[in-house]
């Protein structure tokens, strides 16, 4: 999280906006890792937001700084993608995030 908000500050920065940024993280308190609670809410809307990432990365190509780690998150919304607006529990919903198994030699 440490290094996305360093790349978000860096994005940022170059639109003219980190001011606003930093505004917005200052009125939060609350720390993710603690709040597994949210991650099934976030399968079920990673529908809309992993478009959103690959456009995020779009950008930070543009601006020269590291896509990898948005391309990632869409990498992670979109194993994410039947789980639409479900109301699953967090273990169901990280048990999407495991690549498939691959089927056994015969």
């Amino acid at each position: 999280s440490r290094v996305l908000a360093a790349v978000s500050y860096a994005l940022a920065k170059d639109y003219g906006v980190e001011g606003e940024l930093l505004d917005i993280a200052q009125g939060r308190t609350t720390n993710y890792l603690a709040e597994t609670a949210y991650i099934p809410k976030v399968a079920a809307r990673s529908w809309r937001w992993g478009p959103e990432m690959g456009e995020v990365a779009d950008a930070l190509r543009e601006a020269g700084l590291p896509a990898d780690l948005a391309e990632a998150s869409a990498t992670v919304m979109s194993r994410w993608d039947d789980l639409r607006d479900s109301s699953k529990s967090a273990a169901e919903v990280l048990d999407h995030l495991h690549d498939s198994p691959s089927s056994e030699p015969s």
